[in-house]
């Protein structure tokens, strides 16, 4: 069986949310260059967007960073444009509910949800030297 990273699954997820999210833009005359162009100028933040959300731990197994989490996710659906986006409490754990209406014909629901294991201590270790050496002056970014 292939093994999964948590790295991995976010380019799918991030890549699959762009590829649908675009086609019109697609069909447009000189779409690949406006595509590419507007990767290159949003890249930045849209990475520095991803690290803040990784390092939000929220594990519902352990109750752990729930609340948090769940507003860290009303924040980062509020910043991609979401008209509305509300914290859904529930016998549990909290939810979102979030909508956008981009003016398309057609409407595409997702939902996804990603639950992970606490790392081992040697993996706790690689993940703080990775957030150490990914900083704004650092050689990766």
């Amino acid at each position: 069986m292939t093994r999964h990273s948590r790295r991995g699954f976010l380019g799918a997820a991030a890549g699959s949310v762009a590829a649908l999210s675009l086609p019109r833009l697609a069909r447009a005359a000189g779409a690949p260059d406006a595509i590419q162009a507007e990767i290159v100028k949003r890249h930045d933040e849209s990475v520095l967007r991803l690290q803040q959300w990784i390092r939000e731990p929220s594990i519902a197994a352990e109750n752990r960073g729930m609340d948090a989490g769940c507003e860290t996710m009303l924040r980062l659906a509020r910043e991609a444009g979401f008209g509305s986006a509300v914290k859904v409490p529930t016998a549990g754990h909290p939810g979102v509910f979030a909508t956008l209406d981009a003016g398309a014909p057609r409407t595409l629901g997702l939902y996804f949800m990603y639950d992970v294991k606490q790392p081992t201590a040697s993996g706790r270790r690689r993940l703080s030297r990775r957030r150490s050496s990914t900083g704004p002056n650092s050689a990766r970014s």
